[in-house]
């Protein structure tokens, strides 16, 4: 296991998308919950596989949703639940790993860095964005200092970790395979455990319905 091993979080690491699960938590008991959650599936489906830029995801997904912290802690409690089934019996070997493994997310590290790290990936290997929130807990949004909430943000965060020897990527959408069309990946493999996305399939080196078949490939290299 030479090789680096560069993960997307939601739908690879864990079996769901983490903004749509925080919406179904921010939206319970309003009227128009199941409304706004098919608005907000249908942005995230639209980003994933390209036909949406990756801002215009987050932002019109964020727009949508008032949330505060303590309802990231019950997203936090939900993902920790939700790891891929594939990857949970392969978690001791990712963990022997770990100093190798990296995730590069669009997602926010207010609820990404405490389930990675119960993986035994340390935080400092985490790429993502972060929220703004008021004094009283509430979100604020996206904080604009984040550097993975714009096009072709994935494929400059893996350049500047400056990783020496092949790296491989390994994720759902469009944004991951753009880490190897870029030149920052040697590979990319298309992982279709939880969802398949035709435009990412057709576009990857390899594609993985399960773990194991990620792991084989990180062995290998």
């Amino acid at each position: 296991m030479s090789a680096h091993l560069v993960l997307d979080f939601d739908s690879t690491i864990v079996t769901l998308e983490s903004l749509d699960e925080l919406a179904s938590i921010a939206l319970e008991g309003r009227r128009d919950r199941d409304e706004v959650l098919a608005r907000i599936r249908s942005i995230t489906d639209a980003g994933m596989d390209g036909s949406l830029p990756i801002d215009q995801s987050l932002s019109q997904r964020l727009a949508l949703l008032r949330f505060d912290r303590t309802m990231v802690a019950h997203l936090v409690d939900r993902l920790h639940g939700a790891i891929s089934p594939s990857l949970r019996l392969h978690a001791d070997e990712l963990r022997r790993g770990a100093d190798r493994v990296w995730v590069v997310t669009s997602g926010f590290h207010e609820w990404i860095d405490p389930v990675v790290e119960a993986l035994g990936i340390d935080r400092s290997h985490v790429c993502a964005n972060r929220l703004l929130w008021s004094e009283d807990g509430t979100s604020l949004g996206l904080d604009p200092s984040s550097e993975l909430a714009a096009p072709g943000s994935k494929p400059r965060a893996v350049r500047a970790l400056r990783l020496f020897g092949r790296v491989i990527a390994v994720g759902d959408g469009i944004t991951d395979w753009e880490i190897r069309r870029d030149g920052a990946a040697d590979e990319f493999i298309a992982f279709t455990e939880t969802v398949a996305r035709a435009p990412v399939v057709a576009r990857a080196d390899h594609v993985a319905a399960e773990f194991g078949s990620v792991l084989h490939r990180w062995r290998a290299s």
